[in-house]
């Protein structure tokens, strides 16, 4: 009895916990908990309590998930036999002929940090125990030595929750990896996923037509046992750490993304004496280069997430055309002034190469690439939209845009104005009329990784009516070619 008393007493306090922001997540109420106030009315009914006290003594509602991978090579997506140009630093042509990999120990990460480890769905196929081998090629022309069934998704199961992040291994887990590939449950029986049963799989395979240049990565260093048996230790595990966010289950696609992981190298040069590219060797300069874009040290083969750059969130792209932001207040006639977007602040807006600095030839070899967008613009609510919670502002209330934070290499500039510091500012008009259209602009070397640039803004007034906007974000990403519906 002291027992359910106290899950009583749990479930109340749940019940009387702050909500975390109205959500749509399965198996969760609108606050995002399983035992709570329902339907968001700041009340708890007798039969929410019923309820709150029962999924409590059951345990929370789980939910699937399904991790979507894309195997990409810069902004192209991955395809057997394609030519792939501009790779790593001398500007190569690339044509791949296998690409497969190993994940494992997948789990979500909440906002507070804590790990929550995907229970994976044991399809006998793609998935044993806590492992997926996602497979990208698809066994036509230079990949025939593959398969013809593709694999692009981990499925499984968590406890219903909102979750942000997610981290995985590169590689499989020490009892898993050391055995007999050839009696091996799927995925573990690929053959030519494996080198031994001291060196254990194959963690990645990446080939080329030309055989000019290989990744496999697996452990090394791998003592004890015998030759038909596991060894004891490897000294490099080479599994490798992927740390992503912000992360939503339901909507985030991660890419596996090859011209990202040889951005650094140089796919027509190989160290004397060793196998052409990287085979994991502790000794070759090719592996150094690339190990820790794998989330891992070199040459000990130790997860380190900081310089990983093998995964990244492929995120949805607003189109090229011009979005807008409405001033607005949280009240009627007072209130924290609102930035209300009119489109998902989540997404991406694309910026357009469109001009060369200092470099050469087409591709601005040894130049400063510029990109440019006049997006997003922002201009006063005409009428108020209470059921949304944003009101017109007064006549007469001149808004001010604000830095909070910016990465460098992004401006936004309005008029004369450049936007490029925390604390910079600017008079964007006074209410009723005004549309301050915004030029974002990014400048990088031609060779520089292509990633997410975020600048953080708020608005201000000196009106004492209202007080100062929340921190809203842009996320802007340079794109050389325009991105269309």
């Amino acid at each position: 009895m002291r027992n359910q008393r106290n899950v009583i007493l749990a479930a109340w306090l749940l019940i009387a916990a702050p909500a975390l922001g109205h959500v749509s997540v399965p198996g969760l109420d609108v606050n995002g908990q399983c035992v709570g106030d329902q339907n968001s009315d700041s009340s708890v009914t007798i039969n929410e309590l019923v309820l709150a006290v029962n999924n409590a003594l059951d345990g929370c509602a789980t939910r699937p998930v399904e991790i979507q991978f894309k195997g990409m090579v810069g902004d192209q997506a991955f395809a057997c036999g394609t030519a792939y140009n501009n790779i790593g630093t001398a500007n190569s042509q690339f044509v791949p002929a296998d690409f497969r990999l190993y994940v494992s120990n997948l789990r979500l990460l909440k906002i507070t940090g804590e790990e929550v480890p995907i229970t994976l769905d044991q399809d006998g196929i793609w998935q044993y125990q806590n492992v997926a081998m996602l497979d990208f090629e698809d066994g036509t022309g230079p990949c025939a030595n593959g398969n013809t069934a593709i694999n692009t998704v981990v499925k499984g199961t968590v406890p219903s929750g909102v979750y942000t992040g997610i981290e995985l291994d590169l590689g499989l887990p020490f009892d898993l990896n050391h055995g007999n590939a050839s009696t091996a449950p799927s995925p573990l029986n690929f053959t030519s996923m494996f080198w031994s049963w001291q060196g254990g799989y194959k963690f990645l395979r990446v080939d080329t037509a030309d055989d000019k240049y290989r990744i496999h990565l697996g452990s090394t260093g791998c003592t004890g046992g015998g030759a038909s048996q596991p060894p004891t230790s490897c000294s490099a595990p080479n599994v490798g750490l992927v740390s992503l966010s912000p992360f939503n289950p339901d909507e985030s696609v991660i890419a596996v993304d090859l011209k990202t992981l040889l951005a650094t190298s140089n796919v027509d040069v190989n160290q004397a004496g060793t196998p052409p590219g990287c085979m994991s060797d502790p000794d070759d300069a090719e592996c150094a280069i690339l190990m820790p874009r794998f989330g891992l040290t070199f040459p000990s083969g130790q997860p380190d997430s900081s310089a990983q750059q093998f995964f990244h969130l492929l995120q949805q792209e607003a189109n090229s055309e011009h979005v807008e932001i409405f001033t607005a207040s949280a009240a009627d006639g007072g209130g924290a002034l609102l930035a209300h977007a009119e489109f998902d602040e989540a997404v991406v807006i694309p910026l357009f190469f469109s001009d060369c600095l200092g470099g050469s030839d087409e591709s601005c070899t040894g130049g400063t690439r510029v990109y440019n967008a006049v997006n997003p613009g922002i201009e006063p609510l005409a009428e108020s939209e209470p059921d949304e919670g944003a009101y017109a502002l007064a006549d007469g209330t001149t808004v001010t845009l604000e830095v909070t934070a910016i990465d460098p290499g992004l401006t936004i500039r309005y008029n004369d104005t450049v936007l490029q510091n925390v604390g910079d500012h600017v008079d964007l008009g006074t209410t009723p009329q005004f549309h301050a259209d915004l030029q974002a602009q990014i400048a990088l070397p031609n060779d520089a990784l292509r990633k997410t640039y975020v600048v953080s803004l708020k608005l201000t007034t000196t009106s004492s009516a209202y007080t100062a906007s929340d921190v809203f974000s842009l996320k802007y990403v340079p794109r050389d070619v325009a991105v269309h519906d």
